[in-house]
Parts: structure tokens; sequence; C-alpha cells
């Protein structure tokens, strides 16, 4: 009966996808295998919570080995996560980067966005890295060009919050109409969102968030952590001071 127990056992892991394989066992009589199933059949019914504790487990380990690929993701990229060519909010020389993907058109980026802010007055060692990341549709797509193009006029940042604190969902049409209210040469914007390093920014985003696993809006990586979604000011806090940290060892 022991070693019916020992396979029984063995076979309830066995049932479970993503955990480790056992060493092999000398094969069962028929009327052995059939006392085995039984067995755990019964013991199952009798310890339901036997199964919600596995895959309990098994989720923490899938979770745990995300963590870690994300991590060795980001240390690979941390050239193209800081890129020369990305917006900037805050000092430019700071020494920990808050790196936000995002899209105008995503409430819980708009929600995040006073967090950002701040964040920026909390920490004056902190910039944030923009990284458009247009994944709601063309109209996205359209106001990222051109809040991008802002950055040869020199009202990117003006023009980033007055973007994303509109209510309503943007258009080229809203973003062009609130960009000459802000002043800035309409024509010019609209022939600079054109440019083809315009695409090269929101390719190589979007390229980044693909290797990183990213898939959704916000997501933030601070130091070598990923951050997926609308996060607060509290995570924001910690994981500034872990960074910082880390920078100084």
């Amino acid at each position: 009966m022991n070693r019916l127990l020992t396979r029984a056992a063995l076979l309830a892991c066995l049932c479970l996808p993503g955990l480790p394989a056992v060493a092999a066992e000398p094969p069962l009589t028929e009327a052995q295998a059939q006392a085995m199933r039984a067995l755990v059949r019964q013991t199952l019914i009798e310890n339901p919570e036997i199964l919600t504790e596995a895959m309990q487990a098994l989720q923490a380990k899938r979770a745990e080995e995300t963590r870690v690929a994300q991590q060795a993701a980001i240390q690979d990229h941390a050239a193209d996560l800081v890129h020369a060519d990305d917006p900037v909010l805050g000092p430019k020389a700071a020494k920990i980067a808050v790196v936000e993907f995002f899209d105008y058109n995503c409430g819980y980026c708009r929600a995040a966005f006073p967090d950002l802010q701040a964040t920026l007055k909390a920490h004056p060692d902190t910039r944030i890295v923009i990284k458009d990341l247009p994944v709601l549709g063309p109209d996205s797509v359209a106001v990222s060009r051109l809040a991008l193009a802002s950055r040869a006029q020199g009202k990117y940042a003006e023009y980033h919050v007055a973007l994303m604190s509109t209510r309503s969902r943007l258009d080229e049409a809203t973003a062009l109409a609130i960009a000459k209210d802000m002043k800035l040469d309409v024509a010019r914007l609209k022939k600079d969102a054109a440019a083809k390093a315009v695409d090269e920014t929101i390719d190589r985003n979007q390229s980044l968030a693909e290797s990183l696993g990213i898939n959704g809006t916000p997501s933030f990586v601070i130091g070598d952590t990923l951050f997926p979604g609308k996060v607060g000011t509290d995570v924001l806090d910690q994981a500034i001071a872990a960074a910082r940290k880390t920078a100084k060892n």
C-alpha cells in the first residue's frame, strides 16, 4: 500500500502541467494501476485543496520565471530603454530613469500621469523617459507622431501635458487644435510628423516592448524591474529608492 501511495502522489504531480518530471518507476500491473487511479481519485475528492495548492505553486513558479526573464531582457536592452532620441520629462541628466510605455488614448495612462508629475517633484534626481506605444488604433498613432514632432519646436513637454490632460478621445484633428491653441506652427508640425525619424522611434518602441513582454499600457521600467499598469506613487517611490540604492553600489 505504501508503494501505491507513493505512486499515487507521483501521478497526481504528473497531472499538473509545468511541474518537473520524476524518475521512471517499474511498470505497474493492471490491478495496481486501477488501485492507484482509484486512490488518486478518492484522495482528490476528499482533499480538493491539494489541486488549489498545487496550481498556486505552479502560478508562483511561472510568475518568478517571467520576472527573471524580464529582468534579463531589460539588462540586454538597456541601451534602447534610454535612447538618445527619447523625449524626457524632468532633468535630462538625472541619474534615475522611470521609463514609461504609454498611449495617449489609454485611460489608465492618463490616470497615472498625475502620479508621474508628483514623482518628478518628489525626486529631483529622477527623469521620466517617454516611450510612445500607440496600441489603441490609428488615432493613437497619429497623435504620437504629432507629439514626437513637437520636439522640433521646443514645446514637447508643454504639448505632452496638454494632450495627457485631455479627457476626450484624441485624434489628429483634436491634437492639431490643441497645438494651434499653444501657438505651435501647425503646418510645420504636420510636416515633421511625417519624418522618417518619427517612424523609427515608434518602431523601436514597439520592438522593445515586444522584447520585454509588454502587452499593455501603461508599463514602467525602473532599474531592472517591469511594472505593468497604473502602479501609484507608493510603488514608484519604492522602485526609485531601490534603483537609487543599486546605482550607488
